[in-house]
């Protein structure tokens, strides 16, 4: 039996690929908080209660076809506008910030991991039992 066929392992299976891509961003952030001019970048999060669309990974063809944004594993990176002042040097990082969104990815990526592991383990004794 493959449990990525299942809704539950699925749903697990694609936030924490999302999550994963969000992390790439936040450390692409973060190594970027003193370069001049830098803003930082954030991911679009897919819905995840939509069967149809969380299915979908955009294919990039050609780089010039989606101008202003580039994905990081199907999900859309884009540059929102600075909510707050920016260094002398024109950086928008606040490391701050970037750091409590890591720290929410990962908590989030950890909570689906024990999900997905709550949910296998279930159909395994229930495998067991049917079994025996």
């Amino acid at each position: 039996m493959d449990l990525k066929n299942l809704s539950v392992f699925s749903m697990a299976n694609q936030n924490m690929q999302y999550l994963s891509a969000k992390e790439k961003v936040i450390a692409g952030n973060i190594a970027n908080a003193s370069t001049p001019g830098y803003l930082p970048q954030d991911i679009e999060k897919p819905d995840f209660g939509n069967a149809v669309t969380a299915n979908l990974q955009m294919k990039v063809t050609n780089p010039k076809h989606l101008t202003g944004a580039h994905h990081n594993g199907g999900y859309k990176v884009y540059t929102p506008r600075p909510d707050s002042a920016l260094t002398i040097d024109g950086n928008g990082v606040i490391l701050e910030e970037q750091m409590n969104e890591a720290s929410k990815a990962s908590s989030e990526y950890k909570r689906m991991i024990t999900i997905y592991n709550k949910y296998k383990s279930m159909i395994q004794l229930a495998n067991t039992k049917i079994s025996a």
